[in-house]
């Protein structure tokens, strides 16, 4: 939303504020923004004008500091309570702070403040999701496919919904569109093909897309898509798809990073290994790099690949702390699993693009939840902090440097999958320290096939050297398994009789860097 200054001597302050923060933001600074801003603010305390207050809020969410920018936000409708535009930015900030409530409210406000359109509506529609109100969630996301129906994201998350309480792939696509009208856009049609990917559906949606390719020749992300599609069923056309888009756009880093796994598909395994080590050096810290290496190091014989998947040092396991308020482990698993199956009863499918497979997910927000949800993090954070401490006392590579600070969470979220039913191989893009928190064991989890067991080390891409799990962790109630981020994993398929379920809790953590401190 764009920040305008008045018409007074202050608005000309303002407009030298704007102007200034607009070409530091234009250069890829938006941090050295957010200081022109807060040093703006402290040299005049006396004066909360709206302009810069709003500056700073905004800086703050575009900055992944959403706790930050919600109080942020809260000062600048202080300053303007009548702005509509300033209680959405505040609904917004609520929302990926993992505030639903207060988003929905903030949300609400915005349109009875006369801001009755398609963005307010959908971040009412997301807090509402949030909140597992999903009759009304949809309700918002169809009203505004309704007025707008080029929505792509409304489109999207009512297609995700749909999925979600049905399991039924026909009437998710059908919600995309669904506000009828004129022919598809391009961006609904990647909507749908996505989907279909994402649900297993994928020389279906590659079959959709390949007209499109035609008619667009030009368009980035339509051909990464295609070529994720074609990864599995035709790496040959898969490549020269990736490769039509790094022509395009050179730079594009998740294009790079699927060339990789396409490489290994072709078995062209020491390539694949050279992109990884050129992304790494421009990030460390990029999951899918250090994902694509291993495999990559692995099909090499590569030594380097034992230090990288050091399973002793890296992968660890060991029960949960008892909550305050708890007597022992058992009761507070128990009240901790009655809670989470409430949850999960209202849905039939997993998220798509998520590695469940025959099973559901429910995201955890602590926020709002009730007492069980809000112990956890006092349950791991024990387990947490002597994970850290081993990997401190270990060698000082890239991971374990990272652990001489504090730690937060990027998410938090509860899956349970129905017998036959397990997580693909993956790995966690956007984490440091990743988990499986298993709470619900299914009767027919045993030594025998490790059936539900967790397992590393197969990469959940198609190679041309097939690599099978190396390292296997038995499910427990109450164990919890830590693990990097970056480290291939998944789990066995298990038998089960109906009804059974396996129960787990899962988060990623991040390094905590000076300015989440607050957070």
């Amino acid at each position: 939303m764009a920040i305008e200054p008045d018409g007074s001597n202050e608005g000309g302050e303002h407009a030298a504020l704007l102007a200034q923060a607009g070409r530091l933001i234009h250069e890829g600074r938006a941090a050295a923004a957010l200081e022109l801003a807060e040093g703006f603010l402290a040299s005049h305390p006396t004066r909360r004008a709206v302009v810069p207050l709003q500056l700073r809020a905004q800086l703050l969410l575009s900055l992944g500091r959403p706790v930050q920018a919600i109080a942020a936000y809260r000062d600048a409708v202080a300053a303007a309570p009548s702005d509509a535009r300033l209680a959405l930015g505040l609904a917004i900030a609520c929302g990926e702070g993992g505030m639903p409530e207060a988003a929905e409210a903030a949300a609400r406000d915005a349109i009875s403040k006369g801001f009755d359109g398609p963005t307010p509506r959908f971040v009412l529609g997301r807090a509402l999701f949030e909140q597992d109100r999903l009759d009304e969630a949809e309700t918002e996301f169809r009203r505004v496919i309704a007025t707008h129906p080029g929505h792509v994201a409304a489109h999207t998350s009512l297609a995700e919904l749909v999925w979600m309480r049905t399991g039924d792939l026909k009437a998710a696509c059908a919600a995309i569109g669904a506000g009828g009208g004129s022919q598809p856009t391009i961006e609904l049609q990647m909507v749908r093909a996505r989907l279909l990917h994402d649900a297993g559906a994928s020389e279906r949606a590659g079959a959709e897309l390949a007209p499109l390719l035609r008619v667009h020749p030009h368009h980035v992300e339509l051909h990464v898509l295609a070529a994720q599609c074609a990864l599995a069923s035709d790496p040959t056309d898969a490549l020269a798809l990736v490769e039509h888009a790094l022509r395009l756009a050179p730079h594009h880093r998740p294009a790079k990073g699927l060339r990789g796994d396409i490489l290994l598909a072709h078995g062209r395994v020491g390539e694949a290994a050279g992109l990884a080590e050129s992304l790494l050096a421009q990030d460390p810290d990029d999951a899918h790099a250090l994902a694509l290496q291993a495999a990559a190091w692995r099909s090499l014989g590569d030594p380097r690949y034992r230090a990288l998947y050091d399973y002793p040092r890296l992968v660890r396991s060991c029960r949960i702390d008892v909550p305050p308020g708890w007597p022992d482990l058992r009761t507070y698993l128990r009240d901790l699993s009655a809670s989470l199956q409430v949850r999960h009863d209202r849905l039939q499918a997993h998220p798509p693009a998520q590695s469940a497979r025959s099973g559901t997910q429910v995201e955890l927000r602590l926020a709002g939840a009730d007492a069980a949800v809000r112990a956890f993090p006092l349950a791991v954070e024990g387990p947490i902090r002597r994970y850290m401490e081993a990997l401190k006392a270990g060698p000082n590579d890239a991971f374990s440097r990272r652990a001489a600070g504090g730690y937060r969470f990027t998410g938090l979220w509860s899956v349970r999958l129905r017998p036959h039913g397990h997580h693909a191989n993956h790995y966690h893009g956007k984490g440091w320290i990743s988990s499986a928190c298993h709470l619900d064991v299914p009767a027919s989890v045993s030594d025998g096939d490790r059936g539900g067991w967790l397992k590393f080390g197969e990469p959940g891409i198609p190679m041309a050297l097939a690599l099978p799990a190396e390292h296997y962790v038995k499910p427990e109630p109450g164990l919890l398994t830590l693990f990097p981020s970056w480290m291939w994993h998944g789990t066995v398929p298990f038998s089960g009789a109906p009804g059974e379920h396996r129960l787990s809790i899962a988060f990623d953590l991040v390094p905590a860097e000076r300015q989440d401190q607050s957070d």
